[in-house]
């Protein structure tokens, strides 16, 4: 009954995925503003957007819980469902944390680096996409589940070569002060976090799958 097309948590869980997607849509708009403008109103309004998005997503996150105890569906169920919505929720909260870490330090990203971060964040963004879409085929067609999550792992390996490789350029250059160095890495670290929560969310997936599959 969980997995059918009419149950209304299926349909609670479509339009969470579709608060969360917004977020993270709203968390690449903030960070174009800022490429262009730097610490703007519009990057700050775009964040106050995200923070919208995501919000509304805990929001429906939680109904979803609600939902569930309701339905008196049986433990094992409801727990692997409830566990794999907060793991996947870890990652719009972290997204929405990367910004306002931007925002709240004043951090200016020096033009050498942009286009690596910009690298960066587009490979996160990418595993973010990959994981929503397999949340969505668990319930269309289970068979994609092992095939997307192998590709969310790959760009989670992918984040973590250009970490390494962009916190080395931070710290060989000789233009950025070391306080600005410290924070700009710890901004690397944040933004790879991204995809290391997407890979724990396609390992949980991956279990759920399988539990359905052999049930």
């Amino acid at each position: 009954m969980l997995f059918s097309r009419k149950n209304k948590v299926l349909k609670m869980v479509e339009d969470y995925l579709s608060a969360a997607n917004e977020c993270m849509r709203h968390f690449m708009e903030s960070f174009e503003e800022y490429f262009k403008n730097d610490l703007s109103d519009g990057f700050d309004e775009s964040i106050s957007k995200t923070h919208r998005a995501e919000s509304m997503s805990d929001d429906l996150r939680r109904e979803i819980e609600l939902a569930m105890y309701e339905r008196g569906l049986i433990p094992e169920s409801r727990g692997d469902i409830l566990g794999l919505l907060e793991t996947f929720d870890r990652i719009p909260n972290k997204a929405e944390s990367v910004l306002y870490q931007i925002q709240s330090e004043f951090l200016l990203i020096p033009g050498e680096l942009r286009s690596d971060f910009k690298k960066l964040i587009r490979i996160n963004y990418s595993a973010y996409e990959d994981v929503a879409r397999c949340m969505e085929e668990l319930f269309k067609n289970i068979g994609r589940v092992k095939h997307i999550a192998n590709e969310v792992d790959k760009k989670e390996s992918d984040s973590d070569t250009i970490e390494r490789e962009l916190i080395k350029k931070i710290f060989l250059s000789s233009a950025i002060e070391i306080g600005q160095k410290i924070l700009l890495k710890d901004l690397v670290i944040e933004i790879g976090n991204i995809s290391d929560r997407a890979e724990d969310t396609t390992d949980r997936l991956n279990i759920v799958a399988v539990k359905r599959y052999i049930g």
